[in-house]
């Protein structure tokens, strides 16, 4: 196992083998679910591919007992999620991609951010004008794509769906804070059988494909480096976990977007 705590600000060791971790005796005991590749195969250019049964595991509401009150009194949650580094056919693992509703009252989603704990993760986040349309008559506003490594965070805009993916071979560790107010929405991803992109292996390199199955057609993809942002706690050299739990105020963006909206696209800069 390697050890994480200082990258993670809490007691997290990684087992690389198994992509199991175990989080000290200190840390509350979290809620846990997996994703089977039987459940991802309505999103993937292979659904017929072979692989493991369980591609990788959610554990929700994790923390120290100390920090619980960011639940019930700022309304936030911090997750972790482990992957394997494996090929799916001929795209690397993946996620299911989903969206967020909007805030009641407004027409702002909530968002969502990441931090990489260990290997490193790309981002495909993606606007539509409608997030529950299907594929006949979805239209695919933008598309955008980051790479993000160990330490580094990145906030997935309100009103984008996002799909983390994992191109190395090993395996992929990261966390996340999000709002604890809603449920995720995943219905038009699997209608239209992904995302507008995959990225899939062709001539021994991986390389963009679009999507045929949006009828409308897709917009060329916005690549984007990541960037911190100090005023909303997300800087490289403090953990997420410690950042939010030193200074809740300012992860105020998670459920009140509207507010931040400029300093929240400071994270990403496109290229």
């Amino acid at each position: 196992m390697i050890d994480l705590t200082d990258l993670a600000g809490y007691p997290l060791k990684f087992d690389e083998e198994t992509c199991g971790v175990s989080f000290g005796p200190t840390m509350r005991r979290p809620g846990y679910s997996t994703r089977e590749l039987d459940a991802l195969r309505p999103v993937l250019l292979d659904a017929d591919c072979a692989g493991p049964d369980v591609i990788y595991w959610m554990y929700r509401d994790c923390g120290m007992p100390e920090h619980a009150a960011l639940g019930e009194a700022r309304g936030l949650r911090y997750d972790i999620s482990t992957f394997r580094g494996v090929m799916l056919g001929r795209e690397p693992m993946k996620t299911s991609g989903h969206y967020h509703p909007e805030i009641p009252g407004t027409r702002v989603a909530w968002p969502e951010v990441y931090e990489v704990l260990s290997g490193e993760a790309l981002y495909v986040m993606q606007k539509l004008s409608d997030f529950g349309a299907g594929p006949e008559e979805a239209v695919v506003e933008d598309v955008i794509v980051a790479r993000v490594r160990a330490g580094e965070k990145i906030i997935m805009p309100a009103g984008y769906g996002h799909v983390t993916i994992n191109t190395l071979d090993r395996p992929l560790l990261m966390s996340n804070w999000v709002s604890n107010r809603f449920a995720s929405f995943y219905g038009s991803t699997e209608a239209c059988r992904g995302f507008a992109w995959y990225l899939a292996e062709e001539g021994g390199e991986l390389t963009w494909q679009p999507n045929p199955h949006y009828a409308r057609g897709v917009p060329e993809i916005r690549f984007a480096q990541v960037h911190a942002v100090p005023e909303l706690g997300l800087t490289w050299d403090e953990p997420m976990y410690a950042a939010c739990a030193r200074a809740p105020e300012q992860f105020a963006f998670i459920n009140d977007p509207a507010s931040f909206e400029e300093l929240m696209w400071r994270n990403l800069e496109i290229e």
